[in-house]
């Protein structure tokens, strides 16, 4: 990021001058694309901005505690795009938030917040540092970035950690960074509700997403002498439990356990597509991969959807690339 403060002072300048305010992030929001979702809203409430805040479905159980969840419109579009500004945090393109171009072609002023690695500059304000660690992290630093003016607010504050905690892993994956922490820890100081984050988040499943995890790793197969593992669930797997793709939290990164695993990949048949998401030990970018298919993401974790093609031939063709890619690895 070539001038992070100046980019920063732009989004508050974008916000001071704007009064009817649209947020979104991506579609299927986790716990970073949702955490500042809400925490921006609150902000901007408390600055006697009109704000309307969108989430595309579904939203996790696991995620139903953050504080002010009641004033995001879940999967409800307004009827009437009559917004002067337009805010979008975490999505790397344009459409990444969902079918909004009608708002977004009506907005005087698109702001884009987002850290991914592969993002595009399509707002007429931008902010992206893939250094960050999540979009959370950079929310903060807006924050700090009034000078005082503005600081989170306990709920605010529960909303941003839970942002940095899940998108670095509970501070396990290459993006916890030294910065990373002192915004957690930050957040802590402002009274973010940890024990509940953790609580709710890491040590609690349903009964369903268990069993569905168990039939899951059931199914994992180790390919390319135990370097890649691959798990294929189907219709059938999840209507064995009643479940949904959405219950599959979580699984991806288990196989990455196992010593020798540098790619896992967890195939998902979906009513319209098929969903994969990837995850790697470090020594592959799997986000070069899922750029491959159309997808993107960082270089531990990424992922692509496709349409068109059935779970089988997907496997086939991600296999083929996961091949080469682990061959250069020997």
């Amino acid at each position: 990021m070539e001038n992070k403060a100046e980019s920063l002072q732009q989004i508050w300048n974008a916000i001071h001058q704007g009064k009817r305010f649209f947020i979104a992030g991506h579609l299927n929001p986790d716990g970073d694309s949702l955490g500042c979702t809400l925490a921006v809203t609150s902000l901007l409430e408390r600055m006697g901005k009109t704000v309307y805040a969108y989430a595309a479905p579904a939203i996790g159980q696991d995620l139903q505690f953050l504080p002010g969840l009641a004033k995001v419109h879940v999967g409800k579009l307004p009827a009437k795009a009559n917004f002067d500004t337009v805010i979008l945090l975490e999505c790397s393109d344009r459409n990444r938030g969902g079918d909004l171009e009608f708002i977004l072609q009506n907005a005087r002023t698109l702001v884009n917040i987002d850290h991914h690695l592969v993002s595009d500059a399509y707002g007429n304000v931008n902010h992206i540092d893939s250094r960050a660690s999540s979009t959370a992290e950079i929310i903060f630093q807006f924050f700090e970035q009034s000078g005082g003016e503005f600081l989170p607010t306990p709920e605010e504050a529960t909303c941003l950690y839970t942002g940095v905690v899940t998108d670095t892993g509970r501070f396990v994956h290459s993006n916890t960074t030294a910065e990373a922490l002192r915004v957690a820890s930050a957040l802590v100081a402002l009274g973010a509700d940890v024990a509940t984050i953790n609580q709710v988040i890491y040590f609690t499943k349903p009964y369903i997403d268990l069993k569905l995890q168990g039939r899951a790793l059931e199914k994992m197969q180790l390919r390319f002498d135990n370097k890649y593992s691959e798990i294929i669930l189907t219709h059938r797997d999840f209507e064995s439990f009643g479940a949904t793709p959405a219950q599959t939290q979580g699984i991806v990164s288990q196989p990455t356990m196992i010593p020798g695993v540098e790619v896992s990949a967890l195939i998902k048949e979906e009513s319209d597509k098929v969903s994969v998401n990837l995850r790697s030990r470090g020594a592959v970018d799997v986000s070069r991969i899922a750029q491959s298919f159309g997808g993107g993401g960082h270089a531990r974790a990424a992922g692509f959807k496709v349409t068109g093609k059935t779970v089988t031939q997907v496997a086939e063709e991600l296999a083929d690339m996961v091949l080469h890619v682990v061959k250069e690895l020997a």
